[in-house]
């Protein structure tokens, strides 16, 4: 097995693996035909060009994809379509690293892609892994898997009553607590015994905390005089719930003397 942190990206900036023909790539080694062809299949999204896919998936293709669907090889294409009007993207292969088994061979990846929707411009960064073997000597994609890679949200300003009222201790069933303060112009969050973690308002009572990479929501839910009550905290879709628990007595002073 050979794993290559691939120079063969460098030379897709540069065009010249883009200009190569594809007979040649799909019988060159895994290192330099892997990144080409799979920066070839992107090159053909926004165009909805169905033939660079129909040429390099094997009839056995099976994908997953950024939203868990499963999809094989004659569904892809029927979802293949051109960009609407209005709408134009480009997606670089990045970071592209080969492992090489000889008859297949891994690919692991970053994709970066740039949309323009009308006047406003989209930027999202996926991770994927493909399977590639060499069918009658020429490589075909077998497999493939897509994640989106979370970015931190732009903040949206919220005024300081409605953030204080979220400051308190909370529990997660009297286990595990969670501090919510306020820092700055915003708020963090801590479990105790861990650092605090500047939390990102994504609206009114919904947050995220910064660099998470599997963006948790934390939302706050109202209770009397203005304070939230409970904190859910909705991971991969799924809830947890904190409750606020009232702050731990501090023990009064010794008497003097």
């Amino acid at each position: 097995m050979r794993i290559a942190p691939l120079l063969a990206c460098a030379l897709l900036c540069a065009g010249t693996a883009r200009g190569a023909a594809l007979s040649d790539l799909e019988r060159a080694p895994a290192a330099q035909a892997l990144p080409a062809l799979t920066q070839r299949l992107c090159d053909a999204l926004a165009p909805g060009d169905k033939g660079p896919w129909l040429r390099l998936l094997s009839a056995r293709f099976e994908q997953v994809d950024e939203s868990g669907a499963h999809l094989d090889k004659k569904q892809l294409l029927d979802g293949l379509q051109p960009l609407p009007p209005g709408l134009s993207g480009t997606i670089e292969v990045q970071q592209a690293r080969v492992a090489d088994f000889g008859g297949f061979a891994v690919v692991r990846y970053d994709l970066d892609e740039n949309e323009q929707v009308f006047d406003q411009h989209l930027h999202v960064l996926y991770r994927a892994t493909d399977v590639w073997r060499r069918e009658q000597g020429r490589w075909r994609q077998v497999s493939q898997q897509i994640m989106t890679v979370a970015q931190d949200p732009r903040p949206l300003p919220l005024d300081a009553a409605r953030l204080d009222g979220y400051v308190g201790l909370y529990s997660i069933s009297g286990h595990w607590n969670y501090r919510v303060e306020r820092q700055g112009a915003g708020l963090s969050l801590r479990r105790e015994g861990h650092d605090p973690k500047p939390m990102i308002a994504m609206g009114d009572n919904v947050f995220v905390t910064q660099g998470d990479p599997l963006a948790i929501q934390y939302i706050f839910l109202p209770g009397s005089g203005g304070k939230a009550q409970r904190i859910v905290e909705r991971r991969k879709f799924a809830d947890l719930e904190m409750v606020r628990v009232p702050e731990p007595a501090v023990p009064a002073a010794p008497a003097a003397p």
